[in-house]
């Protein structure tokens, strides 16, 4: 193999490389986002806003029933 050969092969090699590093550092932000998601509020915080909401006509009547 001559030296124009090797050195085009290297360079398809780096061409090749080059999106798929790409790639990679795009999957993992996505699975970085993906991990960072905000905790779910103590039951004790979202009961209050439960509590707060009005009764629509269909779950009031099983209350009262």
């Amino acid at each position: 193999m001559d030296g124009g050969t090797k050195a085009a092969d290297a360079a398809r090699k780096r061409v090749a490389e080059c999106p798929l590093a790409t790639r990679l550092e795009q999957l993992r932000g996505q699975r970085a986002a993906c991990t960072e998601k905000a905790a779910a509020a103590p039951w004790s915080d979202r009961l209050l806003e439960l509590a707060a909401r009005a009764l629509g006509s269909d779950a009031a009547g099983m209350v009262i029933a």
